[in-house]
């Protein structure tokens, strides 16, 4: 996505300064902050790694609690595309998406290590006799020191504090970004929701699941954060993208006899056009050096549990959990199993920016359908209609920030 004037930059640097005001300072376990800082100081010099294709984030069970668990009756075992080493008594997600940044000041609020970071498709079970709680689709905020995830289809349920006191961070052989001892805790929420299941009361809230070891894909880059004077959200919380379908492709697609319908927790408003896909989490980063790459507006945009279905006859695909990559100005789906497919590419050449109370507003953007979308369309139905370019509509991003 990308915005042509100076004066748009300033516009969004600002607004998302006034979004995070609201926010106040906490203790994290990473550094002591919360909510998106606008300052940083002298000589903070900030990684970034955008793009987050893996490698993956491994729970080591701390030995206690898998002991307790297995007084109760209760077994733990990996979901989706986990795996579990049993040896060594690990458990690992792999990344699918995400975007993080390391900071060398140590007081980078709200922490020095900030992003986020999620596990599509992964989780693990917890069972006893008849009784099963599954809770996969992890994201990991590491600014906020949180760990959500989906449970019973309900998205960002706070499941794990991240205790960060003792964590290392540092590079393995194939120059992967590695964070290794954070302290997984379970969250008041948590172990509220597991004693319900099981009927205990031996679960609380700080009893640790295990130790993280964290290892981050992708191409890192680094900037002065002082000289590029970048504003952050750490944590999305709302409301939405909108996209108001393009009239040409909706009449191509109705000449198809293809219709597009929302679901989970997408909506549709029949008079305007309208699809709604609520924003679940991610990451905003506003940098105010038009040349950074790959894109000043950086980041990950995570619209969990919610989609579209093209549909012809009992013909169907259905494209879901949408994560809006703005620096490389891709929209990834996830469609029969799979997840990261390339879908939509975002031409930001016409969008505005504003504010609506303390939500930045982005307007404009055209979405449009890559190859690899394209092909799977006409491969579904059976056409060569679709094309790569063939815009979907018009997109209208509401960004708000979690309070904190």
């Amino acid at each position: 996505m990308s915005i042509k004037t100076k004066a748009s930059i300033a516009a969004l640097v600002g607004a998302l300064a006034l979004a995070g005001a609201a926010c106040g300072d906490s203790t994290s376990s990473t550094s002591k902050a919360s909510g998106p800082a606008q300052g940083t100081a002298a000589g903070d010099k900030v990684t970034a790694i955008p793009s987050l294709s893996g490698a993956g984030t491994s729970v080591k069970i701390d030995a206690g609690t898998a002991e307790a668990l297995k007084s109760l009756g209760v077994a733990l075992a990996p979901i989706g595309s986990a795996t579990f080493d049993g040896p060594t008594s690990t458990i690992t997600f792999p990344i699918t998406s995400g975007y993080a940044e390391i900071h060398s000041d140590p007081a980078a609020k709200p922490g020095y290590i900030q992003g986020s970071i999620a596990h599509k498709g992964s989780g693990f079970s917890l069972s006893a006799g008849a009784t099963k709680v599954e809770l996969s689709d992890f994201v990991v905020d590491p600014g906020n020191s949180m760990l959500y995830g989906t449970v019973g289809g309900a998205p960002k349920v706070p499941l794990l504090t991240l205790d960060g006191t003792n964590v290392k961070v540092g590079t393995d052989g194939a120059g992967n970004v590695v964070l290794d001892g954070t302290v997984a805790k379970l969250t008041d929420t948590a172990a509220g929701a597991l004693n319900k299941a099981f009927n205990v009361t031996a679960l609380k809230a700080g009893i640790p699941l295990g130790t993280v070891h964290l290892v981050a894909k992708g191409t890192p880059t680094t900037y002065d954060a002082v000289a590029d004077k970048t504003a952050r959200i750490s944590r999305l919380d709302g409301n939405a993208t909108n996209v108001t379908l393009d009239a040409g492709t909706a009449k191509a697609l109705q000449s198809l006899g293809v219709s597009v319908a929302p679901t989970g927790s997408a909506t549709f408003d029949g008079a305007t056009s309208t699809v709604s896909f609520p924003i679940t989490g991610g990451f905003a980063a506003i940098h105010s050096d038009l040349g950074y790459k790959p894109g000043y507006i950086a980041g990950t945009v995570l619209h969990e549990a919610s989609g579209l279905k093209f549909s012809k006859g009992d013909t169907s695909i259905t494209v879901s959990d949408f994560v809006v990559d703005p620096g490389n100005s891709v929209l990834t789906a996830s469609s029969g199993g799979k997840s990261g497919i390339p879908l939509l590419s975002l031409d930001g050449t016409a969008v505005k920016v504003s504010m609506e109370g303390s939500n930045v507003v982005l307007q404009g953007t055209v979405a449009k359908l890559t190859g690899p979308g394209a092909a799977a369309l006409n491969a579904t139905f059976g056409v060569t209609a679709f094309t790569e370019g063939l815009p979907l509509g018009v997109v209208r991003l509401v960004a708000a920030s979690s309070a904190s």
